[in-house]
């Protein structure tokens, strides 16, 4: 019963051959790979790799958009606020700011 919900239990050198990585990379993602320790050994189960994976690309996914949609906002905001403007030079450049230890008198 736990093997058709689970599939078959792989090792993470199983796990490393499958998806191309060093056995040790995947011993120090198991848990983002849907793997489990016990002791000093790990285990993966078929489904549960699949499930990580997916989930993993659709969250990958939705971070591109976001950050397409990031840039696109960015670069809307550039147009709009002045860019290049005295009062950004200014701060760059330190103008205005408190003379703390009296060298600029």
């Amino acid at each position: 019963m736990l093997k058709e919900k689970l599939g078959d239990a792989l090792t993470a050198k199983q796990v490393a051959e499958f998806l191309n990585m060093d056995v040790k990379t995947v011993r120090d993602y198991y848990l983002e790979l849907g793997g489990v320790r016990i002791g000093r050994s790990y285990r993966f189960f078929e489904k549960e790799v699949s499930n990580a994976i997916q989930a993993r690309k659709e969250v990958h996914r939705t971070s591109k958009e976001e950050q397409q949609q990031e840039r696109e906002n960015i670069q809307h905001q550039e147009r709009c606020s002045g860019l290049g403007s005295r009062d950004a030079k200014a701060a760059r450049r330190g103008v205005g700011r408190p003379n703390n230890h009296g060298l600029l008198d």
